[in-house]
C-alpha cells in the first residue's frame, strides 16, 4: 500500500471514530429516545424532537418598607384664666414722711380682684386725695372700693390699683403749705409713688398713672399734676377749694396752667349750689385758653359728701375710660427686686 493509500485511510478511520461513537453521558429511555444528560432537548414519540418549555421564575421584587414616622403627642391646649373673684383686696400701711417733717402718712392700696394671678402685667394706678379735715378713709366711705369691685368683676372698666394717702395732722403741712418738695406735693411725688411702684406692678408710667381729689385734696391734685406731666396723665378735681388756696405763684393751678402737658386729660366737677363753683369755672377757662384737653361737669348739690358720692361714677369713669379693659392689653411686667416690706405677695 502505497504512502498516499495509507494517509487516507488513517484519516477515514479517524473520521469514523469521530461521528461513529455516542458521546459520553447519553442513555437510552424506555422509548429508545436518547438524551444527553445535562441536555433540554427531548424526542417525542413521533421521533420529533421537541425542545421543552422553559419557564422562568421572576425574582422577588423587593419593596422598601415605609420608615415609620412618629406622631408628635399634641399637646394640650392651656385653659385661659378665668376670674371669678367679685372682690379686690385692701392692704393699709404706713411710713415716716421726710418731706412732711417726719408726719406719719397712713395710706390705703386697693388691688383689683385676682391681681395675684396676673403677674406678667402691670395695672394702671389712681391717686386719690381726701378732703380737709377727712383721712384716708374719705374715698372710702364715699363708696370707691365698691364702685372698684361692681365695675371691675362687671367689666365695665378694666382692672387698676387705686391709692388713697392720709396725713395724721389734717391741720398741718396739709393745709399750711402750697407745694414743693417739702411739703404734700413732696411725700406724693417724692416719697408715695416711688414707695407704691416699688412695691405693686404698676404702669408706671404718666399714661397708666391718674391723680384726683377733693376739695382741699383737689386743689392739690390740681398742683401736683399740673406741675408733673412726666408722672401723671390724668388729672380731676372735684369741688377744688381755689378760693380759699393761697399759694405761691409757683403752685398757683392759675398760673400753672401753662405748664399743662399736651398728652394730659383734666377733669373739673362741682356742685350747683357748691361754693367751689366759680373758682373752678374760672380754672375751666383757663385751660380751654391755653388748649389743654379739659372736661367741666356740673352736678346738683352743695359742698358736701352727698355730691361726691352721687358723682363717684362718672368721676371714676373719667379716670378710666381709656384704660385696657381686657388684663391681656395692659403692658407686660418685668420682675423688679423683691422688696422687704410686708405686702411682698403682692407684687
Amino acid at each position: 500500500m502505497s504512502v498516499r493509500n495509507l494517509h487516507i485511510l488513517l484519516i477515514h478511520i479517524l473520521l469514523l471514530s469521530l461521528f461513529g461513537c455516542q458521546s459520553v453521558g447519553e442513555y437510552v429511555d424506555a422509548s429508545n429516545a436518547t438524551t444527553s444528560a445535562g441536555s433540554d432537548v427531548s424526542t417525542s414519540p413521533s421521533g420529533v424532537t421537541t425542545s421543552p418549555t422553559l419557564t422562568f421564575t421572576p425574582e422577588a421584587t423587593h419593596t422598601p418598607m415605609p420608615t415609620p414616622t412618629a406622631t408628635p403627642t399634641p399637646l394640650p391646649t392651656p385653659t385661659p384664666f378665668v376670674c371669678t373673684e367679685q372682690m379686690g383686696t385692701t392692704i393699709r400701711d404706713t411710713f415716716i414722711s421726710g418731706a412732711m417733717q417726719t408726719e406719719e402718712i397712713r395710706y390705703t392700696v386697693y388691688v383689683p380682684p385676682c391681681y395675684s394671678n396676673y403677674r406678667e402685667h402691670r395695672f394702671p394706678t389712681l391717686y386719690l386725695l381726701h378732703g380737709w379735715p377727712m383721712d384716708e378713709m374719705h374715698w372710702e366711705k364715699l363708696g370707691i372700693i365698691r364702685i372698684m369691685d361692681a365695675w371691675i368683676s362687671q367689666g365695665l372698666i378694666g382692672p387698676m390699683i387705686v391709692v388713697l394717702p392720709g396725713v395724721s395732722n389734717p391741720h398741718g403741712m396739709y393745709i399750711n403749705s402750697s407745694g414743693g418738695d417739702y411739703s404734700f406735693e413732696g411725700m406724693i411725688v417724692n416719697e408715695l409713688v416711688p414707695r407704691v411702684d416699688e412695691r405693686y406692678r404698676t404702669w408706671d408710667e404718666p399714661e397708666g398713672r391718674a391723680i384726683g381729689g377733693i376739695s382741699r385734696g383737689g386743689v392739690w391734685a390740681l398742683e401736683i399734676g399740673f406741675r408733673h406731666p412726666d408722672l401723671f396723665g390724668r388729672v380731676g378735681g372735684h369741688s377744688p377749694a381755689l378760693s380759699v388756696n393761697h399759694p405761691l405763684p409757683a403752685y398757683d393751678p392759675f398760673v400753672l396752667v401753662e405748664s399743662v402737658g399736651p398728652a394730659q386729660r383734666i377733669y373739673l366737677s362741682v356742685g350747683d349750689q357748691d361754693w367751689a363753683r366759680a373758682w373752678t369755672i374760672r380754672l375751666r377757662d383757663s385751660l380751654q385758653e391755653v388748649g389743654a384737653n379739659v372736661t367741666y361737669q356740673l352736678h346738683e348739690g352743695s359742698h358736701i359728701d352727698d355730691l361726691w358720692r352721687l358723682g363717684l361714677p362718672e368721676y371714676v369713669h373719667f379716670y378710666a375710660r381709656d384704660w385696657p379693659h381686657d388684663v391681656e392689653d395692659l403692658p407686660s411686667y418685668s420682675i423688679r427686686m423683691p422688696s422687704s416690706e410686708p405686702d411682698d405677695n403682692f407684687q
